[in-house]
């Protein structure tokens, strides 16, 4: 099939990629005139890293890749240990793929480099304006008409797709909420002793306070090792109309987490630059694909999701390898329409739970002080590690199970083994 993606973020790549094996031709549409590598640091969770690897994108990225040892969750205004989550060990051991914390620019350059080894295409400046979905085409912002078999929309939250799949108006809703993402090389805190555990043990860090919370973790950048953070917090303003991200300024970082773990306040008189960013999100679609049959959602587009479960990206992920693995499996276009439904259902009521959790855990994270606080802090402290039933999701065994247990091929193989492989395939 002749395959149009919207969007060359981290779904549309990796659809992408995992189409171009098997043999599809495929067009990437980006709107921006240039690729942009933003943002700070990801988690790739072994739910999704199990896909990159089949993929084989981890050869594109594993230098830059660090693999956490344990999640400790630690009270916000002096850094109490309430609870340590092991992350590498379980990850490698029982899911059989790695925990990765990377910079969100180099898996972004890494997955463009694959796609284009594949011979997928890329067209910048090449902004959607409208999408036909009757006869599989779309005309971009220049005027240029492109037509295809099917049309994938990975064109994120703000996308036009999801608004032509709903056949309405879909803006994303605000959380309320915003972060600060600040990444500095490690070696600019070597000197400070209180803070020489957090930049050279690779950990997520994550403290819990009233309305807030703030994260921390190591990343392996081009030329040395960096340091990630993330302060979450309720947003104060609003950005204006069609702005989603800028540069923020540090003084509003200090007096908002000034009195927090004072190593946080230590840290923090070393940046100088920070990132802001608004977080929103969507409330669940009834279905992702158009009625044509010729259009359908992948990632943000579809399940746009907040980050306190650090799962946007891998729902994309494993989206993009239950579709692709569909069309392998049933490649006809005159059961397109009957193979988008399948996909639809395979991942809608998963991605739907997922971002249930997420929301959830956002609460149970940012309790103000208080005597829920100090149960819960109570709970944390006397049920350390993984447990059967454990009230926090991120330390429960079965939850974590169905999280990072999840294996996209193993659900298509369940379905109907792959088609033989293509030449794009062989190793």
């Amino acid at each position: 099939m002749h395959i149009i993606v919207i969007g060359c973020g981290l779904a549309g790549l990796t659809v992408s990629i995992a189409l171009a094996k098997d043999g599809h031709q495929v067009s990437i549409l980006e709107s921006a005139p240039a690729m942009l590598y933003i943002g700070a640091g990801i988690q790739i969770t072994p739910n999704s890293s199990r896909i990159l690897r089949k993929l084989k994108v981890d050869k594109y990225i594993e230098k830059y890749c660090v693999e956490p040892v344990d999640l400790r969750m630690q009270r916000w205004e002096n850094g109490q240990i309430l609870v340590e989550t092991p992350l590498k060990e379980p990850a490698n051991n029982q899911y059989g793929s790695p925990y990765w914390h990377i910079h969100r620019a180099d898996l972004h350059r890494g997955l463009l480099a694959a796609a284009t080894d594949l011979g997928c295409k890329l067209y910048l400046d090449s902004r959607a304006m409208s999408i036909d979905p009757a006869n599989g085409s779309l005309i971009t912002k220049n005027g240029t008409t492109f037509t295809a078999d099917l049309i994938i929309g990975a064109d994120g939250l703000h996308g036009m797709s999801r608004e032509v799949v709903r056949g309405k108006s879909d803006p994303p809703t605000p959380t309320g909420q915003m972060v600060y993402r600040v990444t500095l090389p490690a070696k600019d805190l070597k000197h400070i002793p209180e803070l020489e555990e957090i930049i050279t043990v690779p950990r997520n860090n994550h403290w819990l306070g009233p309305n807030g919370t703030v994260l921390s973790y190591l990343l392996e950048g081009i030329d040395n090792t960096l340091i990630n953070f993330v302060f979450t917090c309720d947003a104060e303003d609003w950005m204006p109309a069609g702005v989603n991200q800028r540069p923020g300024k540090m003084e509003d970082v200090r007096k908002r987490f000034g009195s927090w773990d004072p190593r946080i306040s230590k840290m923090l008189e070393h940046v100088g630059g920070v990132l802001e960013w608004r977080l929103f999100t969507h409330e669940p679609l009834p279905g992702w694909v158009h009625p044509s049959g010729k259009l359908c959602l992948i990632g943000d587009s579809a399940h746009a999701m907040t980050p306190y479960l650090a799962q946007g990206a891998a729902m994309g992920i494993e989206d993009s390898a239950i579709l692709a693995g569909l069309l392998q499996r049933y490649p006809s276009v005159d059961t397109l329409q009957e193979t988008l439904q399948l996909y639809e259902k395979l991942r809608l009521e998963r991605t739907i739970t997922v971002a249930s959790a997420s929301n959830n855990s956002r609460f149970f994270t940012q309790l103000s002080d208080g005597p829920e606080q100090r149960e819960r802090d109570e709970y944390l402290l006397a049920h350390p590690g993984i447990q059967s039933g454990h009230r926090n999701i991120r330390s429960q065994t079965e939850f974590l199970d169905w999280l990072f247990g999840y294996d996209a091929y193993k659900v298509l193989d369940e379905l109907a083994p792959p088609s033989p492989r293509t030449p794009c395939e062989e190793d």
